[in-house]
């Protein structure tokens, strides 16, 4: 039987396809509204309060954490790609300061601007972008896994949390980059044509690229200074908890700080709508779920006390990434990039 359906417009389609993110983005907006009533609720007037003392030192170190961020993840993505392109660093870390601030927007504009700049300024072909950014999330959950199964086994920032944590990550590196290498280069393409997957996807200029992937996740070098970024990383987004908490005199304790700045970590990669609002709320209900300190996190989650603190570490965050985005925008001359049409760009074969 025929279909006699009429296809839908491709103006129709595309209208379709943007009111998802857009809906999505919505909501998030209410997340952070609802946020944000949460930390202002009067029960929260105390520690309001404690904000007009907090020391200028406090908020500096507040802020100098957030760079430290923005400079973290520059490195990350740096060194995993600096094997098959070499890109200036301050440049990575440019780009990587406007994607960041991006990142508060729907419709994954902090990725499209990301791949832009380095397909038509960096020439970094589209399929081997795809690679490099697969590569730097596998590297993220390689760190991210062991840290958190510590911080909920052990509850505590103890020598044996150290030591989970840290050989958890070495263990997870070194195994994950051996796998990687297994199948790198031409002898690992021969291995993977041994298992179930379609010759065509292994043959090509395009296969060549996105295999790529494997070399990058099979650099030792890269891979270890990639994961002690993050590790490092990490433990910036911690420092930020402590110190809000320092500030509202919140009694939380560096276990649930890691587990704070992790959780807001993870869920601003992951959300498809923008990290603003959906990162907050699911960062306040985490701390509920996993029974952070009950005098911080407090039993109605409508005035939770956790909610201030984490709207306060979103409000230091928001005012750093808009300055080092401003510096990476001039940094990189993003206003000539847009108006001068770059030869090849685009080019995935290149």
């Amino acid at each position: 039987m025929n279909d006699t359906r009429e296809p839908i417009p491709a103006p129709a389609a595309r209208w379709k396809r943007a009111l998802i993110p857009a809906m999505g983005f919505l909501l998030s907006l209410g997340a952070m509204g609802w946020a944000v009533s949460a930390a202002f609720s009067p029960k929260n007037r105390g520690q309001l309060d404690h904000l007009r003392d907090a020391s200028p030192l406090q908020l500096i170190s507040m802020m100098a954490l957030a760079a430290v961020s923005v400079g973290l993840n520059g490195v990350i993505f740096w060194v995993t790609i600096h094997k098959l392109h070499k890109i200036r660093l301050t440049d990575v870390i440019s780009t990587n300061a406007i994607a960041t601030f991006l990142a508060y927007l729907p419709f994954k504009l902090s990725v499209i601007v990301r791949v832009a700049i380095h397909n038509r300024r960096d020439r970094v072909p589209l399929i081997t972008i795809g690679a490099w950014f697969a590569c730097v999330g596998a590297l993220m959950l390689i760190t991210l896994a062991p840290i958190t199964i510590a911080s909920i086994w052990i509850k505590d920032i103890t020598l044996m949390w150290w030591m989970i944590a840290i050989g958890g990550v070495a263990l997870c590196t070194i195994a994950g980059s051996s796998i990687a290498r297994f199948f790198a280069g031409d002898a690992g393409r021969q291995r993977l044509g041994r298992l179930p997957i379609p010759s065509k996807w292994l043959v090509g200029d395009g296969a060549t690229k996105a295999l790529a992937g494997f070399e990058m996740l099979g650099d030792y070098r890269a891979a270890t200074v990639a994961n002690t970024a993050r590790l490092l990383d990490v433990l910036a987004f911690a420092g930020r908890f402590m110190i809000a908490a320092a500030i509202l005199q919140l009694p939380i304790s560096a276990a649930d700080a890691l587990l704070l700045g992790g959780t807001y970590f993870l869920i601003g990669v992951l959300s498809p709508f923008g990290q603003i609002g959906i990162r907050e709320a699911g960062t306040i209900g985490f701390a509920a779920l996993v029974g952070i300190s009950d005098a911080a996190a407090g039993t109605d989650p409508d005035s939770s006390p956790i909610a201030l603190a984490v709207v306060f570490v979103t409000a230091v965050e928001g005012a750093v990434n808009l300055v080092c985005a401003g510096f990476g925008v001039v940094w990189l001359r993003v206003d000539r990039l847009l108006r001068t049409p770059q030869a090849g760009a685009y080019d995935t074969d290149e």
